[in-house]
């Protein structure tokens, strides 16, 4: 019976969680975000013939462009087969981390709880790996500590793997959470631990054989890993983190806020400051629950085998995905790490109480000291529960609400079709004609489409993925964008030349003048001012300064009216 309950529990939580967050795309370019297309567009160049790595620059996500191109091809050419594949993914990650949450707590409440936190963190369609990859290693992880085997070695090793050609930096997260693993396994040598390590991580590189193969064949690994870390690296130089202040009010001020009296002053306060409270409760939980852990004999888990080596896996976990993921901008970035907070999170409410009616659960040697030791625990542990009610009571109710959850279920699929209508809709560019709500980069997209032939490349510069995308038109030279600062080395510009010259690119787009494009490449600026004359030059959205350049055998045909632009057809 409990079985059951639980299995409905979590196909409750899958459903709740896919209505949620498809019916609340929260993306101005047919459901998605321009973030988000920095996967789909490299995704999509893999339908015009495209590979990543030999025609394209790989930032180090590989299956992700796979994915993205195989959703296109099962489910259908558009955004919305894409919006549906990265909420069904989000969906069974919640799912199954309310499974986990429950038997890390013992309680199926307490696992509903966790999944109603990450369902109100929504991460991001595109981050999906960020959630799937570790609801599937935490399990796996688990059971190997229950039963070390050849068998699950080989599905940790599977999934290291995959999650490393998901983002290469899963596959590192992993194998750390692995390590950490062997590093605590109770009642095996060292021996042991450290020849199953050895097996594990021949396996991995076995499975990425044939992806390490092609890439040696196609440039080569050192130059692909040395440019997926110098561009990792800019990027993060990029978003740096600037430390949020508590009071400082960024999430939006509210009189109310600074004049309420207590006890709603704090409550205020703290919904505020949303973002700067939650980041700095994400700091602090893994270390939180490290120590809690470290003064128990069972982690306050007792019939729960192996219950302290699991939840400091966990724990260790949470500390790597915070080092890695938690940049600015924070708001966009909160839910990247949530798995293993949560399942923190729903075990902390379960132990802490346990901390002082469970005495046989402590250490025997810290036993006598135990109130002193769980008092301050347990009131780190209450300023915790605080910020997370806090924050969550602002919104959760109108957001539940704004997804039709909470009206019924009728409402709610009511919804579902509304937003399918409505993204289905406005991926057809000829929708957007005329309409008061256009973005201007969605004109630029019209452009494109309209104005060049289906078989034309497109050479962009700055970082506006949704164009090509929308204008369903292929980049050219390899680049989705070329920024200032990236891949600038004359080997590097070299290869983008030569792949410049086997492709049909009649238009350039590019964030600067030719000219001061030229001072960044010069030996790709060379290449365009050979090739290609300026042809018009507007900003769009008050943002992106964009000098067109046009091929110069290419022969107008007419113009693009809303931004008198030459077209080519």
């Amino acid at each position: 019976m409990r079985t059951f309950v639980a299995a409905f529990a979590a196909a409750a939580v899958f459903a709740i969680t896919w209505l949620f967050r498809f019916n609340d795309p929260n993306g101005s370019f047919a459901g998605l975000t321009d973030d988000h297309f920095f996967y789909v567009v490299r995704g999509w160049q893999i339908l015009y013939g495209d590979l990543p790595v030999r025609d394209f620059v790989d930032n180090g996500a590989p299956l992700h462009y796979y994915v993205a191109a195989a959703v296109q091809l099962l489910f259908g050419r558009g955004t919305l087969s894409e919006l549906a594949f990265g909420a069904t993914m989000i969906a069974a990650g919640t799912a199954v981390t309310y499974w986990l949450a429950a038997r890390a707590s013992g309680s199926m409440l307490l696992g509903l709880c966790a999944a109603l936190i990450l369902i109100w963190l929504s991460p991001r369609f595109y981050n999906y790996p960020k959630i799937v990859v570790y609801a599937a290693a935490i399990p796996l992880l688990w059971r190997y500590v229950d039963r070390p085997g050849r068998w699950p070695r080989f599905w940790l090793a599977l999934t290291t793997a995959a999650a490393f050609l998901l983002r290469h930096d899963h596959g590192v997260f992993v194998a750390c959470a692995v390590t950490t693993m062997l590093a605590l396994q109770s009642g095996v040598s060292w021996r042991e631990r450290i020849r199953s390590g050895a097996v594990y991580g021949l396996l991995t590189l076995a499975l990425l054989a044939p992806y390490l193969v092609f890439t040696e064949l196609n440039g080569g690994v050192v130059r692909h890993f040395s440019d997926a870390l110098e561009w990792s690296a800019r990027e993060r130089e990029r978003t740096e983190i600037i430390w949020p202040g508590l009071f400082d009010y960024p999430d939006g001020v509210s009189d109310e806020a600074t004049t309420a009296p207590l006890p709603l002053g704090p409550v205020w306060v703290v919904r505020d400051n949303a973002t700067a409270w939650w980041y700095y409760l994400e700091l602090a939980l893994p270390f939180l629950s490290l120590v809690t852990i470290a003064l128990s004999a069972d982690a306050f888990r007792p019939g729960w085998p192996h219950a302290r080596v699991k939840l400091a896996i966990v724990a260790v976990l949470a500390v790597v995905l915070n080092a890695g993921f938690l940049r600015s901008p924070l708001g966009a970035r909160l839910a990247d790490p949530a798995v293993p907070h949560t399942i923190l999170i729903a075990w902390l409410i379960a132990a802490v109480p346990a901390m002082f009616w469970r005495p046989p659960s402590w250490r025997p040697a810290l036993r006598r000291w135990r109130m002193a030791l769980a008092v301050p625990l347990g009131l780190a542990s209450v300023v915790l529960a605080f910020v997370i009610v806090a924050t969550m009571s602002r919104d959760v109710l109108d957001r539940f609400d704004g997804a039709g959850l909470t009206e019924g279920v009728g409402r709610a699929l009511r919804g579902a079709a509304a937003t399918a209508g409505n993204v289905r809709r406005d991926w057809d560019l000829a929708h957007w004609a005329g309409r008061p709500d256009r973005p201007d980069l969605i004109t630029l997209a019209m452009y494109v489409q309209a104005c060049t032939r289906p078989d034309a490349r497109v050479f962009v510069q700055p970082y506006i993925p949704q164009v090509l995308a929308l204008a369903r038109r292929p980049f050219a030279g390899g680049h989705a964008d070329l920024r200032t600062g990236f891949f600038d080395s004359e080997e590097k510009q070299a290869l983008t030349i030569s792949r410049l010259q086997r492709q049909y690119v009649p238009v350039a787009l590019l964030g600067e003048s030719l000219e001061g494009f030229t001072t960044s490449f010069p030996l790709v600026g060379a290449y365009l001012q050979n090739r290609f004359t300026v042809a018009g030059t507007h900003t769009f959205d008050d943002r992106f300064e964009i000098t067109l350049l046009l091929g110069k055998d290419e022969r107008p045909t007419g113009r693009f009216t809303d931004l008198d632009w030459p077209c080519l057809r």
